[in-house]
């Protein structure tokens, strides 16, 4: 009986060399936020998880699709919501691809407990609902929300859908345009962070992580240079 061989083992000198030459044994990831979405002050929660990409957010969608259309890319992995979707496939378009749809690449439902019908104004009301936001942004919590999923359930979806994706992809370059929890709970297990959200992920930024097995090396992280063609200043609804 023949052994499969094991994949070879990558030093972590080359996981972390920005300008190593082969991607021989380890995945490269760019992992991208979805462009900006059509967000409202009083909006329904059950429109808020699937909201789509607002003008500036299809523009952003394009110009990081044309920024990434120079390099290789060996395929594209996408969230099942629209303005993820739209933003892969803005991508995957310059490379001949089509976005592959991964449900665990879903966003963390903030409000998923509450009443789907009402507006988060109304059933917060506005001063705790700005006190949610502020003790979020303090403790980089998303525990803080009384309404959202599972958190820890959440990072275990996500990380693994992630690693799938990766180890699917040995040798590789792959996109995966998701949403700021997404990218931010992954780091945060990366990097072994104590908070949720560690790094304010701009729309369409792009984070560079080499993935070899159980280990992770984060090579850039929210790299938006490409925006400044299309925006210049930014909703407080859309952060």
């Amino acid at each position: 009986m023949t052994e499969t061989a094991k994949p070879r083992r990558v030093r972590w000198v080359d996981l972390e060399n920005p300008f190593i030459e082969s991607l021989e044994g380890m995945t490269e990831l760019l992992l991208i936020r979805h462009g900006e979405q059509q967000l409202q002050s009083n909006m329904p929660m059950g429109e808020v998880v699937d909201a789509p990409l607002s003008e500036l957010g299809r523009e952003q969608a394009r110009v990081v699709g044309e920024r990434l259309a120079g390099i290789d890319l060996d395929a594209v992995y996408c969230s099942p919501l629209s303005r993820a979707r739209v933003t892969g496939g803005e991508i995957a378009g310059h490379h001949g691809l089509e976005p592959v749809v991964h449900e665990g690449l879903r966003e963390i439902e903030q409000f998923q407990k509450a009443p789907q019908h009402l507006g988060v104004i109304d059933h917060y009301g506005a001063e705790r609902f700005v006190e949610l936001m502020r003790e979020q942004n303090r403790t980089g919590l998303d525990s803080i929300w009384p309404d959202a999923e599972d958190v820890p359930a959440f990072r275990s979806r996500v990380t693994g859908a992630i690693d799938e994706i990766a180890g699917a992809n040995r040798g590789c370059r792959v996109v995966v345009a998701c949403h700021a929890g997404v990218i931010n709970h992954f780091l945060a297990e990366a990097l072994s962070s104590a908070v949720d959200q560690v790094f304010p992920l701009h729309h369409t930024s792009i984070t560079t992580v080499r993935v070899d097995g159980d280990r992770r090396a984060v090579l850039s992280v929210n790299d938006f240079a490409h925006v400044h063609a299309v925006q210049t200043s930014r909703s407080d609804l859309n952060g």
